[in-house]
């Protein structure tokens, strides 16, 4: 069997092989502890590396090897532990309770000897169901429990709640389904036109991603883009999307058809990305598309936190000669005092203000009052989410003349939008 030189205690493989056989062979009420310890890394920074030694062995001496509860415990990595804890006569809440007490006492301890670093416990327990269970997957969902607290200084345990397994199972699902469509090229583009209501012509469109599954099933973006986002592969399908929009535009442009502009959603985990502007640059000139056809929607928020990285990316495209839009201007972020020095071409009125604004005279004068404002300020002014003629008249007679919703379409195939709109209106 391994052991961990500075701590004595088993390796990961051991100790799954060693709970394992000690749970099925001995009968009894188990639950799987995960510990984690915030700031550690500048315990050896602040410090030293010897510090941060004599930090992990007294972390495993309090909470395991001087733990009358522990059957057997492991190190998993740096200052991150777990534990197979015996509770014979102690309920769940009891246990939870004794948890909470050991972190606050190691707590106490480490602050008043390192004042300088704020050390907080953190713990996920997976109570054990019965004695055949999977140790493997016990211990992850532990861990799963433990992740959640990962940054907050008010929870010190927490304990595995089923609907955190399906929630990831659900994101891992949704992962899989979009790389496999990647490599067998099943991301989609469908284009919701943004029409002028008052010549009833074609202005733009709005690229929006859509999957199409093995079984030939569109999927709608609810069910991939959260998931994507929360495991950091957003960007992926970013690129994907913005090269499709530009090889449409060059396709449109050798059929001698007329080039408009086509709107693509950027994230911000790409957005900000310090080659975004040049790569954006580079597929113009590969794919001959004059940069005046292509626009960048980012969201309200990304503007108002007024990074310095977002307005860099953002004066750098502008400069080239591309568009950019405010994306849901007004879904809970405006600042109006910002609003006149956003460096944008376009702002998208949120969705919201025509399902709940334009139905009510208050909200029908803000919204009158935001478009004469974003008029005055040259900005051109997109509104979306229209559905019925009423809404559209109403807009319209606000001063805001393009609209994107359903009244003229929802978002459809690029075959379907070509047969639909490229020809005569």
């Amino acid at each position: 069997m391994s052991r961990d030189p500075l701590t004595g205690l088993y390796d990961f493989k051991d100790f799954i092989e060693l709970t394992t056989k000690y749970v099925a062979e001995n009968e009894g009420s188990y639950a799987i502890v995960t510990n984690d310890v915030s700031n550690f890394k500048y315990i050896n920074k602040f410090y030293s590396v010897e510090t941060g030694n004599l930090f992990i062995s007294e972390m495993a001496k309090f909470f395991f090897t001087d733990n009358p509860h522990t059957v057997y415990a492991c190190r998993i990595d740096s200052e991150q532990f777990t534990m197979l804890a015996r509770i014979d006569g102690i309920s769940r809440e009891d246990e939870v309770a004794r948890i909470e007490n050991y972190n606050i006492k190691f707590e106490e301890i480490m602050n008043s000897r390192y004042p300088d670093i704020y050390i907080h416990v953190y713990t996920g327990v997976y109570f054990l169901e019965n004695s055949n269970e999977n140790m493997r997957q016990a211990f992850d969902k532990s861990k799963m429990s433990k992740s959640k607290m990962k940054g907050r200084y008010d929870i010190s345990c927490q304990v595995y709640d089923p609907k955190d397994y399906i929630i990831k199972e659900s994101v891992m699902g949704a992962s899989n389904l979009f790389r496999k469509a990647v490599s067998d090229d099943r991301i989609l583009v469908y284009l919701q036109p943004k029409i002028s209501s008052k010549k009833s012509s074609l202005t733009g469109a709005e690229a929006l991603v859509r999957i199409i599954d093995e079984g030939g099933r569109i999927v709608p973006p609810a069910e991939f883009i959260p998931a994507l986002e929360q495991i950091g592969i957003i960007g992926m399908l970013d690129r994907i999307m913005v090269e499709k929009v530009f090889a449409l535009q060059k396709k449109w442009k050798s059929e001698g058809r007329e080039l408009f502009v086509i709107s693509v959603n950027i994230s911000r985990q790409e957005y900000i990305k310090s080659d975004f502007s040049d790569r954006m640059i580079e597929l113009s000139r590969k794919y001959k598309v004059p940069p005046e056809y292509i626009e960048f929607e980012i969201l309200e928020n990304m503007f108002i936190t007024n990074s310095n990285a977002i307005i860099t990316s953002t004066n750098e495209l502008r400069e080239f000669g591309f568009r950019v839009s405010i994306d849901d201007f007004g879904s809970g972020y405006s600042s109006l005092n910002q609003v006149a020095n956003l460096p944008a071409d376009t702002v998208k009125m949120d969705i919201t203000f025509a399902r709940v604004c334009l139905k009510t005279k208050k909200g029908r004068t803000v919204v009158k009052s935001l478009i004469h404002m974003l008029n005055d300020i040259d900005f051109d002014v997109v509104f979306e989410g229209i559905e019925t003629e009423e809404q559209k008249d109403l807009v319209n007679s606000y001063g805001c003349d393009v609209i994107q919703g359903y009244y003229y379409s929802m978002p459809i195939p690029v075959e379907e939008f070509e047969k639909k709109f490229l020809g005569k209106m």
